[in-house]
C-alpha cells in the first residue's frame, strides 16, 4: 500500500506540471473550448450523478467528456482527431490490457493533451462482489500496465472508473487508499448498444440539454462513436456549450476554488439513475458483435478479448453487503455487458 500511495504522490506531481503547461489552449475564446478546473481528488472521491450525490463543479452549459475501454488505433485515433479539430480535451479511462497492447496509442492520447486515468486491467464486472484486497490488486495492475505504456505513471492523473459501474464499499475503499476519485457519469450516450451514430447523437444531446451540464460517458472503442463525436462537438458548439478539462490537483497546481454547493448541482442522485442501472426487461443485444466493432468476442488475442468488453461480462454478479448495485435478472446477464451498457430509460427525460 506504502508503494501504491508513493506513485499517486509522484503521479500527481508531474502530472500537473506538465497540466500546467501543455493543456493551456490556444483556440479562439469563442470556440467550444472551455477553461480548465483542478480537482483535489481526496476532498471528493465520488462523482457522478448516475451513482452518486456529487458530481464535478461545472457551471451551466459545461460540459466534460469522458471515453472508456481504449486505447484501440482503429478507432481512438479518430476520436483524437474530432477533439483536435474542436480544440478540446478530454478524460480516457484505459484498461490495462489495451493500452499494454497499443502503448503508442496510448502515448498518443498523452501527447495531445488529454487526461488519462484508468479502467482496471481487464475489465472484469466482478467488483461488485471482490474483497478490498481483490480489488486492490486488479487497479494495481491496471495502473501498472497503462503507466508503463506511457513510459511514465506520473503521466496518469488519479481518476478511476469501474467497470461496468459494478461497485462496491470494498472497492471505493480500495480506490480511496490509493488516492484514486472514483468517476461515474451524469448521462450516457448509450454508444455501447447497436444504435446508429445519429441516434447516439440525438441521445447525448437530449440528455447534455435536460441537464445542462455534466460528465458525458463515451467509448473510443466504436466506430460509430468517432463518426457521432464530430457532430455532438458541432451541435454542443451551437447550443453555446462549453467542453471543460479536468486535471488533478499537486503541490505545484492548486486546486480551482469551489463551493460545496457546485458539487451537487442537481440536489440529488439523478433520478433516473436507479433505473438506468437495471436489465433492460426487453434484453439486451451484444454491442460489441456490431460490424463497426474492431473485434470478434471470444478471440484469444488480450485486446480483442478486451475491446469485446462482453467477454469480460459473463461472470454472474452477486449481491453482497455494501454493493451498489442489485441483482441482475438472470436472462440479462450473459449478454450484458454493464449498468452503463443498456439503455433503461425508456419514456425519461434522457431520452
Amino acid at each position: 500500500m506504502r508503494q501504491a500511495v508513493s506513485w499517486m504522490s509522484l503521479c500527481v506531481s508531474v502530472y500537473a506540471c506538465f497540466s500546467a503547461s501543455a493543456f493551456a489552449s490556444s483556440c479562439s475564446p469563442d470556440g467550444i473550448a472551455g477553461r480548465t478546473i483542478v480537482v483535489d481528488p481526496t476532498e471528493h472521491p465520488l462523482i457522478g450523478t448516475m451513482q452518486y450525490a456529487e458530481t464535478l463543479p461545472l457551471a451551466d452549459h459545461e460540459v466534460v467528456l469522458t471515453f472508456d475501454d481504449g486505447p484501440s488505433p482503429r478507432y481512438t485515433d479518430r476520436v483524437l482527431g474530432a477533439l483536435a479539430d474542436a480544440c478540446v480535451k478530454a478524460t480516457f479511462f484505459m484498461v490495462g490490457e489495451m493500452a499494454k497492447t497499443f502503448p503508442a496509442e496510448a502515448e498518443k492520447v498523452w501527447s495531445e493533451g488529454h487526461t488519462i486515468g484508468t479502467h482496471s486491467f481487464a475489465h472484469p464486472f466482478t467488483f461488485g462482489h471482490m474483497t478490498e484486497a481483490a480489488a486492490g490488486e486488479e487497479i494495481d495492475r491496471g495502473i501498472d500496465a497503462v503507466g508503463h505504456a506511457l513510459d511514465d505513471p506520473a503521466r496518469l492523473a488519479p481518476f478511476f472508473r469501474v467497470p461496468g459501474f459494478l461497485t462496491s464499499k470494498a472497492t471505493e475503499a480500495a480506490l480511496a487508499a490509493r488516492g484514486l476519485m472514483t468517476w461515474s457519469a451524469d448521462f450516457p450516450a448509450d454508444d455501447w448498444l447497436g444504435i446508429s451514430s445519429a441516434e447516439i447523437v440525438r441521445r447525448a444531446l437530449s440528455r447534455i440539454e435536460a441537464r445542462g451540464r455534466g460528465v458525458l460517458l463515451l467509448h473510443d472503442i466504436h466506430g460509430r462513436t468517432a463518426v457521432a463525436l464530430p457532430e455532438i462537438l458541432r451541435e454542443l458548439g451551437a447550443r453555446g456549450f462549453k467542453i471543460v478539462h479536468v486535471v488533478a490537483a499537486s503541490p505545484t497546481l492548486a486546486k480551482t476554488v469551489t463551493d460545496p454547493s457546485q458539487w451537487r448541482p442537481f440536489g440529488q442522485v439523478h433520478p433516473t439513475a436507479v433505473a438506468a442501472l437495471q436489465p433492460d426487461a426487453a434484453g439486451v443485444t451484444d454491442p460489441h458483435q456490431a460490424d463497426e466493432h474492431p473485434a470478434a468476442s471470444g478471440s484469444a488475442n488480450p485486446a480483442q478479448r478486451t475491446a469485446t468488453i462482453g467477454h469480460h461480462g459473463r461472470a454472474k454478479p452477486k449481491r453482497v453487503a455494501g454493493s451498489r448495485r442489485a441483482k441482475p435478472r438472470k436472462d440479462a446477464r450473459r449478454h450484458r455487458p454493464g449498468p452503463h451498457h443498456a439503455d433503461r430509460s425508456r419514456g425519461t427525460a434522457l431520452r
